[in-house]
């Protein structure tokens, strides 16, 4: 069977082939890859997530080297705060351009910054199936299953949507004879619309469960005995592992299961940095603090004797994650000595992580705000303000910096030179609308009234109440400014 050449992509439904990519554009893809895994390690997740997307403009099929990792750079990006695409993003980056390749990036790139929107997942998913990129098409197609899994609210078009996407899948499959293959595309394809019974029981639905799995029994009947038999139930077992690995709800023995095999493949092949993130993740997964404590001394012991900061950075976000549970364990409790306790253990530990982090990549402005944020939660202000000072260059943290140092400013007593800072940062924000402009218009109303400036603090506290007539005491201190002249 003829292969495609990358720079001609099959158009929708024209051909069964997969989308090939040449050696040298994955050696193109692979410089931009590169580069992306080590601005992930920065913390740099927008710049990390930019460079994944131009390197699967290349390599579109790039799942372990680019989809994956651009997968875990969008969910910690999200996780610190980064903020979702707007209205202007998601019109100049079109997920239905006529060209599936750029579709294709432009769901990529909205992905990256909305991990966790269903839109997003689909729109992958089906420009990588229009663009026959099987193996992207295919690895966001289980992404998007386990979306519709935990989502509240789901539609029927999104569940008719992923399974025909992975019917004609398998059926391309079938035509290549790439049948293992496409009994994992049947198969998911039964799961989905499994899941899609048990939200809406319908008679349609019944329909296409005994469609799609006399499909998969045909498919799965096709298997030759003897070797490649024996071959495609290794494979089967294979990709049972890495479909329980994927899950999020798992039987305790199952995961004992999994970890002793991560753990297996580790200790044959310590160097292999792959093999130790993924037995970490493994560790981590249930969340228990055990686990979690073996996870960290087998990355403290790989950054000691490769001197490697990436795993001594994960071994310490790990013990802030524990510590941060922690604390919400204590709140939920109501316990007060013990919520006192944990914070200050959780703030102690992570202004030392973040300050060896700022002394490690001193010019990233992101971790600085991040310090900065630390000796403000901490009362230090002295040295919050050089630092928000130095980190509001970048444009992403320009107004959260502006916010902490007019808040600094305001801790300190220094009233009216808070209020220059908080307009200047309320000017640089492009929502005029969401918590941080609240936000920002709430502390620069508490300067101007601690400054004695009582109209420009009516006006201010009065834009509060337009957007949020219930926004923290605001109307109460609107109400205790002294009464127009």
């Amino acid at each position: 069977m003829a292969k495609k050449n990358n720079d001609e992509p099959a158009a929708d439904g024209a051909s069964h082939d997969r989308l090939v990519t040449s050696a040298e554009d994955r050696t193109k893809a692979a410089k931009w890859f590169q580069r992306a895994r080590e601005l992930g390690e920065k913390r740099q997740f927008d710049y990390a997530i930019e460079y994944y997307v131009n390197g699967l403009e290349f390599w579109p099929d790039a799942v372990e080297e680019a989809c994956k990792p651009l997968h875990g750079c969008a969910v910690a990006r999200r996780q610190t705060g980064g903020k979702k695409p707007g209205l202007k993003d998601t019109m100049k980056r079109s997920m239905n351009d006529k060209d599936a390749k750029r579709g294709l990036l432009n769901a990529f790139w909205l992905f990256g910054r909305d991990p966790d929107n269903l839109n997003y997942l689909e729109g992958v998913t089906k420009n990588a199936f229009r663009l026959h990129a099987e193996d992207t098409a295919f690895w966001m197609a289980g992404v998007l299953h386990k979306g519709l899994e935990s989502a509240p609210k789901t539609s029927a078009k999104q569940f008719q949507t992923l399974t025909q996407i992975l019917e004609e899948m398998g059926d391309r499959a079938v035509e290549r004879n790439e049948v293992p293959f496409a009994v994992e595309l049947y198969q998911k394809g039964v799961d989905v619309l499994n899941l899609w019974r048990r939200r809406v029981p319908k008679d349609t639905v019944e329909t296409a469960i005994k469609n799609m799995s006399s499909k998969l029994t045909i498919t799965k009947g096709r298997y030759q005995k003897g070797e490649s038999y024996r071959e495609s139930i290794r494979d089967s077992e294979e990709q049972q592992d890495l479909h329980d690995e994927q899950r999020s709800v798992q039987s305790e023995d199952r995961v004992d299961v999994l970890i002793q095999k991560a753990l297996s493949e580790h200790e044959i092949d310590p160097a292999n940095a792959e093999k130790l993130k993924h037995l970490t993740d493994m560790l981590c997964r249930r969340e228990r603090d055990d686990d979690e404590t073996q996870a960290m001394g087998i990355l403290i012991k790989a950054f000691q004797e490769s001197q490697n900061y990436r795993w001594k950075l994960l071994a310490d976000d790990i013990r802030m994650k524990q510590l941060g549970r922690k604390v919400r364990t204590a709140v939920k409790s109501g316990d007060q000595t013990a919520i006192k306790e944990y914070r200050t253990a959780r703030l102690r530990f992570e202004l030392g992580v973040f300050k060896e982090r700022v002394e490690r990549y001193p010019t990233d402005n992101r971790i600085k705000f991040e310090l900065g944020v630390r000796n403000f939660q901490a009362g230090r202000f002295d040295d919050a303000i050089p630092i928000f000072q130095v980190a509001r260059s970048d444009p992403r943290n320009r107004a959260a910096c502006g916010a902490y140092l007019g808040r600094c400013f305001f801790r300190k007593g220094y009233h009216d030179q808070a209020i220059p800072i908080l307009q200047d940062a309320i000017a640089a924000h492009d929502c005029s609308d969401d918590e941080m402009a609240k936000s920002l218009l709430y502390w620069l109303g508490r300067a101007e009234e601690a400054a004695g400036k009582t109209e420009d603090a009516r006006k201010t506290y009065g834009k509060i109440l337009q957007l949020d007539y219930n926004y923290g005491d605001v109307r109460v201190r609107l109400d205790g400014l002294p009464p127009q002249e």
